[in-house]
């Protein structure tokens, strides 16, 4: 898959917010909806001492939130994009609320959690778009041998999450005032956390949705503890077209 050079966002605390153009050595996410073709990729490496937000587990017993389910376009998928093929085990389902709001995705490259149709993840303040791939930085792809097959071999073992209250809601308000720079934090109302955790190395994501109403308008994706982390926009309407038009 052909990709121009990426850059890397480094944002340090909120007395050093100014972000850096550097190049990145491991690749997190990859860009853009994956048949859409590629876009600059970014991250944001947010230097904490000590780690603002752990990789605290969810509160999974929370009950889900009301909202309504977008609406579901189904076509012919004959690369199986949407995992319907996928053998037993190796395809989870997303939980509620985060059905709503994301899709797990077959890719050729390796599953990838992506937006749901009509919306777009960008990272802060541009256009690039954002997908989040199982693949983790650095790591070297299974064997392509035999029954070998990215789409479902290349994948999240586990997919769980539920809503932020007390100590975790408080860790990931300070997140997020700290990836704004000082700034103002978007107004939101309730937060999110998804753990996804790939299989390859067991390396587990912690993404958080900062919901306001029905959906999140923002949302941060944290690896590693939170030592790499991608500050991104949840766009609808006219504007996520004019993102996935290009």
């Amino acid at each position: 898959m052909c990709r121009r050079s990426p850059t890397f966002i480094a944002l340090a605390s909120a007395a050093l917010a100014a972000a850096l153009a550097l190049p990145a050595k491991a690749q997190v996410w990859e860009p853009g909806d994956p048949p859409r073709g590629t876009h600059d990729e970014r991250s944001i490496d947010m230097e904490m001492d000590p780690l603002t937000v752990p990789d605290v587990p969810p509160d999974t017993g929370a009950a889900p939130a009301e909202t309504r389910a977008p609406e579901v376009l189904r076509v012919e998928d004959a690369e199986d994009f949407l995992c319907e093929r996928a053998p037993q085990g190796k395809a989870k389902p997303v939980p509620t609320p985060f059905d709503r709001w994301l899709v797990r995705v077959c890719a050729p490259q390796g599953q990838a959690l992506v937006p749901v149709l009509g919306e777009a993840w960008v990272a802060h303040g541009s256009a690039d778009p954002v997908s989040i791939l199982a693949m983790p930085p650095g790591a070297v792809p299974p064997p392509s041998i035999g029954a070998f097959d990215a789409r479902y071999d290349i994948r999240f073992d586990a997919l769980e999450g539920g809503k932020l209250e007390g100590e975790g809601r408080a860790r990931a308000v300070a997140l997020i005032e700290t990836a704004a720079g000082g700034g103002k934090a978007p107004p939101y109302d309730t937060v999110w956390q998804l753990d996804a955790v790939s299989n390859v190395g067991g390396m587990r994501y912690n993404l958080f949705f900062y919901v306001k109403g029905e959906r999140p308008g923002q949302i941060i994706a944290c690896l590693d503890q939170c030592r790499q982390a991608l500050y991104l926009d949840v766009l609808t309407g006219a504007e996520a077209k004019e993102v996935l038009g290009r």
